[in-house]
């Protein structure tokens, strides 16, 4: 049978955060199949991220659309009824964003994230990710609410999951949720557990050799814990500031934060807390972070401290066990699942078990290493799901398939 001419696409920015970082290791472990049976093809709808992904082997080509293609893509959306469809295509021709894989003899488009993208796609095959379902799951939120988002996301999953390929979620609960709510096929959604950046698997000598001092270079005298999150409610950075209120108030116990992430609406809100708190002081906005940063800002603090209600899976967590640092993380179902025992499980409705976790680990050397323990461990199991095997099982599928249409 003939190899699969796989598009593997990007549509996430690297300020995107974890977003990028799980985009990227997926597309690392497309480059591990056996070419003989698949022939990867990238494309990034970014083009300022070609350089980064080069500095990771991957040859990225950008997709560039005009002005009048892009409006006619938005108008090709709109339109569900078959028969528009046929007058559509006799008027205006392919679809300018179908054709551009067609022209490179794509037989299968793999997104790497969830896009709308996929709504575009007339006959062309495709792969979806998801990763979550939390509109569903916390509807009580902003950013869910505003701008009929809700609306948006139920259209776009009802529209692209039933008619993928497969579809790829990140936990268990994922895809019971995706056959309970959208009417899957539970044989095409197939768990592809998140995995750490590449850039957390760092070993000694290299950490020694680009040492940052993070004290220094945040003029930060007290010790911090370190949460790298987008600023959207749903991250609940508030609670984590009451909790070192808390902790402050109960134990005696000074303890700092450094954030790490973008605003997307909530930064100044969080500001007006920390002031409010009296912890301004020992706080700090690092804002969009290097990759090279990264695993010195994780191993120099306290803990991770990840109160985000969304879930059910993370990748801050498994970027902690990377590095043995040990988490904190919301008693919350899916979430739990996910870390299992290596972690500290907070009450998101008590910020006292939050700065109680925190005083034990500040005054327990032995519980912080049972955790790092623990973290690696729990990593290991992850680890050992082959996230390589998935992808060919479902490709090996598809190839048989198509074979019955082409030659």
């Amino acid at each position: 049978m003939r190899v699969v001419r796989l598009g593997v696409l990007f549509d996430q920015q690297i300020h995107e955060g974890g977003g990028y970082q799980q985009g990227l290791n997926a597309a690392l472990v497309v480059k591990e199949i056996n070419p003989e049976l698949v022939e990867p093809v990238f494309f990034t709808t970014l083009p300022d991220t070609v350089p980064t992904l080069a500095s990771f082997g991957i040859d990225a080509q950008p997709l560039r659309f005009s002005l009048p293609q892009r409006l006619i893509r938005l108008a090709r959306r709109a339109i569900s009824h078959p028969s528009w469809m046929i007058l559509i295509k006799r008027w205006l021709g392919e679809n300018a964003f179908e054709a551009f894989f067609t022209r490179q003899g794509i037989d299968l488009l793999y997104f790497l994230s969830p896009t709308g993208l996929a709504v575009e796609l007339e006959r062309l095959n495709y792969i979806a990710t998801i990763w979550d379902f939390c509109h569903r799951d916390d509807p009580e939120f902003p950013e869910v609410r505003l701008d009929w988002e809700f609306e948006v996301r139920e259209r776009f999953y009802h529209r692209v999951l039933p008619k993928a390929t497969a579809v790829l979620v990140d936990a268990e609960s994922s895809r019971i949720q995706a056959c309970q709510r959208y009417g899957l096929d539970p044989e095409r959604v197939q768990v592809m557990p998140f995995a750490p950046a590449p850039g957390t698997r760092i070993t000694e000598d290299d950490y020694e050799a680009g040492f940052i001092d993070i004290g220094r270079n945040y003029a930060l005298s007290d010790p911090y814990v370190f949460y790298p999150a987008q600023f959207w409610a749903h991250k609940n950075h508030v609670y984590l500031l009451r909790g070192l209120q808390r902790l402050a108030e109960r134990f005696g116990q000074r303890v700092g934060a450094i954030f790490a992430g973008g605003d997307k609406g909530n930064l100044a809100l969080v500001k007006v807390m920390a002031e409010r708190l009296g912890l301004i002081e020992r706080i700090r906005f690092a804002g969009f972070v290097p990759n090279d940063e990264m695993p010195y800002l994780y191993r120099q603090s306290v803990a991770l401290v990840m109160p985000s209600y969304f879930g059910p899976t993370n990748l801050p967590p498994l970027e902690a066990f990377a590095l043995g640092v040990p988490v904190l993380y919301p008693d919350k179902a899916g979430l739990r699942e996910q870390v299992g025992t290596a972690a500290l499980l907070m009450d998101l409705q008590d910020p006292d078990s939050l700065a109680t976790h925190l005083n034990d680990l500040l005054t327990q050397p032995a519980l912080r290493q049972l955790l790092v323990t623990a973290g690696r461990n729990r990593l290991l199991e992850l680890d050992a799901i082959d996230r390589k095997k998935i992808l060919e099982r479902i490709l090996r599928d598809f190839q048989a398939r198509c074979a019955t249409w082409r030659t």
